[in-house]
């Protein structure tokens, strides 16, 4: 949508494919975890570390297959050899608070990006599992076309908001 002109700004997670660094502005400007979370009543919630092996193990609640978090998690696992293909996944739904609310019911387990579930793991009401030896992360970037009209609303947040944030990955 930013490299055709119908969208003025885009904030996405993950890689930007090539063909897009040599049109669009991409401004890397944060890196995002993602958290396996369970419900506190599932027996790893007692554990400080769980094995890559033991989540084959567990009933998961994932977003869509197309989601660009989804790609994340699986590019990762696959890297740290493991087949997210073969997890056991419950139900799909395409709403973060969605998936929260069901580990919070005891319905599974999923990963979410941590800054989705401060608030849950402040009030103790999720369980964030580390996985030994493996974490996921993604970068966050904004994308503008530099050579598209661009709204007010656009230029105001790429004057206040984007020059608070010189790591420029492309123009």
């Amino acid at each position: 949508g930013v490299a055709n002109g119908r969208i003025d700004l885009a904030i996405v997670g993950g890689e930007v494919p090539l063909e897009l660094h040599n049109i669009l502005e991409v401004t890397s400007y944060a890196e995002d975890e993602l958290a396996l979370i369970l419900p506190l009543s599932h027996p790893f919630s007692t554990l400080d570390c769980i094995q890559k092996e033991d989540l084959y193990r567990l009933s998961f609640i994932a977003l869509n297959p197309q989601s660009t978090i989804r790609n994340v998690i699986d590019t990762t696992l696959c890297q740290n050899g493991l087949d997210s293909s073969q997890f056991n996944i419950e139900m799909e739904l395409n709403s973060i608070e969605a998936i929260k609310n069901a580990v919070h019911s005891g319905l599974g387990a999923a990963f979410v990006s941590v800054s989705a579930i401060s608030k849950e793991l402040e009030l103790d009401m999720l369980h964030w599992a580390i996985i030994e030896g493996v974490t996921i992360k993604r970068t966050l970037s904004i994308l503008l076309n530099p050579t598209q009209y661009h709204s007010n609303a656009t230029k105001i947040f790429k004057e206040e908001i984007l020059s608070m944030f010189s790591n420029k990955v492309s123009n």
